[in-house]
This record gives C-alpha cells, sequence and structure tokens, in this order.
C-alpha cells in the first residue's frame, strides 16, 4: 500500500483512508483506501494507465451529487478529476469534466450564448453531467445535455480518444459512458447566439423554481427515472396535462400518489416536499435509502404496473 500511495503522489495530491460522505451530496459512505484528486488532464490519462495497467481497482468521482456510496466503503482508489479549463472559439465551449455545471451556464451567459439555461442550479460537475446525460423540464423550458454537445473527448482502454455526440448514444439521462469503463475528459457544446439579460433572468428564475422543490437536508436531488407516457396502463385523464405533453410521468408524482410522503427507514425517508427526494433525516445508511428504494418501487409497481429506475449511482 505504501508504494501505491507514492505512485499516487506522482500523478496528484493523495489522501488515504477518507470517509466518502465528506464528498457525497446524501452525507453516507464508509472508507476509500485512497483518494486522489487530480487538475491536470494529461496527468488524469497517465494515471488511469498506471491504475489499469496494475489492476488496480478504481473509481470515477466527480461532484457527488448523484451517487449513494456503501456504508463499508470502497477498497482501491477514488479519482476526483478537478481538471478546470474551459476554452472558447466563437460559439463554442470546450469544457473540462472537473469543471462545475453552474460555471459552464455562467460563462456561456457571460459570453452571450444560449442553449444551456436549464442547467442552472443544478449540483455537480461536467464530467458526471456527460455521463449521465443530465436534463431539466420546466413548464418554461427545458433540456438536456445532447441538445447541445457535438463531441466528448474520453479516456478508454489506455488512450485519449474523441467521439461524436452519436457515437456518445445518448438516451434520457443515459449514454455509453454509463456501461463501459470510458472516463470522460471534456465535452464541446455548440451554442446558439444569445441575449445575456433574457438569459439570465432565466436562470434566474429557474433556480428560484428548483430552490422550491429542494430539501433542506442531504440527498441526491431526484432518486428515480421519470417514465415514458406510454408505460401509463390505466385513463390518461388521470393524470396531469403537463404529463401529456412532456410525455412523462414525473416518478415524485407517482410516489406521492403511492401514498409514501415520508415513508421512512432508520434515517432514510420520502422528502415531504418532493416525492423523488430520498433524504438523509439523520444518520441514514445505505442499507437505510435501499430498503426505501425497495418498498418505493414495490408500492408503485402495486399500484400502477410501473417499474422505477434508479437515477442515481448506487456504489454496491
Amino acid at each position: 500500500m505504501d508504494n501505491v500511495y507514492k505512485q499516487l503522489k506522482l500523478y496528484g495530491k493523495v489522501k488515504p483512508n477518507v470517509l466518502l460522505s465528506k464528498f457525497s451530496n446524501f452525507n453516507i459512505g464508509g472508507p476509500a483506501d485512497f483518494l486522489i484528486e487530480v487538475t491536470e488532464t494529461e496527468k488524469a490519462i497517465a494515471l488511469l494507465n498506471y491504475l489499469s495497467g496494475e489492476g488496480i481497482e478504481y473509481l470515477i468521482l466527480g461532484g457527488g451529487s448523484n451517487v449513494l456510496f456503501p456504508d463499508d466503503g470502497i477498497r482501491g482508489v477514488v479519482i476526483r478529476i478537478k481538471n478546470e479549463e474551459l476554452r472558447m472559439k466563437n460559439n463554442v465551449i470546450e469544457v473540462d469534466a472537473g469543471v462545475q455545471l453552474s460555471e459552464l451556464v455562467r460563462a456561456s451567459i457571460e459570453h452571450k450564448l444560449a442553449g444551456l439555461e436549464w442547467a442552472a442550479g443544478i449540483p455537480g460537475a461536467v464530467g458526471g453531467a456527460i455521463r449521465g446525460n443530465a436534463g431539466a423540464h420546466y413548464v418554461f423550458t427545458g433540456g438536456e445535455i445532447k441538445d447541445s454537445i457535438t463531441s466528448v473527448r474520453m479516456w478508454r482502454d489506455g488512450e485519449a480518444l474523441e467521439l461524436t455526440a452519436l457515437e456518445c448514444e445518448f438516451g434520457y439521462r443515459d449514454s455509453i459512458f454509463k456501461h463501459k469503463t470510458d472516463v470522460v475528459l471534456s465535452g464541446k457544446f455548440a451554442l446558439a447566439p444569445g441575449d445575456a439579460k433574457k438569459s439570465l433572468e432565466m436562470t434566474q428564475k429557474i433556480i428560484a423554481e428548483r430552490k422550491g422543490k429542494q430539501s433542506s437536508q442531504p440527498s441526491a436531488g431526484s432518486f428515480f427515472k421519470n417514465v415514458p407516457l406510454t408505460k401509463w396502463k390505466q385513463d390518461q385523464s388521470r393524470l396531469p396535462a403537463r404529463f401529456l405533453s412532456y410525455k412523462k410521468i414525473a416518478a415524485g408524482w407517482l410516489v406521492e400518489q403511492a401514498g409514501l410522503k415520508g415513508f421512512r427507514v432508520g434515517g432514510a425517508m420520502i422528502s415531504e416536499e418532493h416525492g423523488n427526494f430520498i433524504i438523509n433525516a439523520g444518520g441514514a445508511t445505505q442499507a437505510d435509502v435501499l430498503a426505501v428504494v425497495d418498498e418505493v418501487k414495490q408500492r408503485v409497481y402495486t399500484t400502477y404496473e410501473i417499474e422505477l429506475e434508479e437515477e442515481v449511482q448506487i456504489i454496491h
């Protein structure tokens, strides 16, 4: 282990035996053998080559906003890629994976570019947003990463490669990166000329709406994916009109209709404010959260014959 520690120090700032709860919005998670923060893309590539070559297990950690760690922690190395450069060329922004999504939105508005306003207020880093094809929809606007991204630079099996947006196979909260060991390094976004004042007003409106839905207690935000309208087997007149136009059913609505607001196991609870938030109400463990998840999935299926899928990445 001492030799691994010495090698890791060549690539970034290393901490041994770090509690992962400190790096998760859920405030849940045991220790990792090592946590390393890498601020340079080329060093990140070299680190990944070293770890894969030595057969050392590793996990990429983004902003920690959409992940549930195990109570016993993780063996091996947890990597935080903290490269944080933005490069502008005409209407294209090339942004490193470690940049916060909020910073990308701010920079786009500052340069009078439109198309990312929907991402205002979403926590986490760009790398994680690309991996999960982050998105948001409101009554007045909406969007996803795939709407404006043109290519992604990533690491795969010892090489740095660039994929087109089509090759990334983006889907609803999904991409090729969720199904392979690829690591996102950066992405290019092609945006439209915009009006900075209008964009700023839009983001302020979005942030205000998001704050109204967010819990003040630790959580990973929306836990379940919204459901395609085609999965609804009952009379559509029972659904709010916005679901019909959006062609998706809000998972939180299904949870609330199943009478699960406030349902609790140990320290994990369905938020009283939003049916799709599972909160850490105090001392929650991963086991508590998963018990809540099991109950929600079972109750929603029994009530509506709909199988909910997790949006949060669950590490076992």
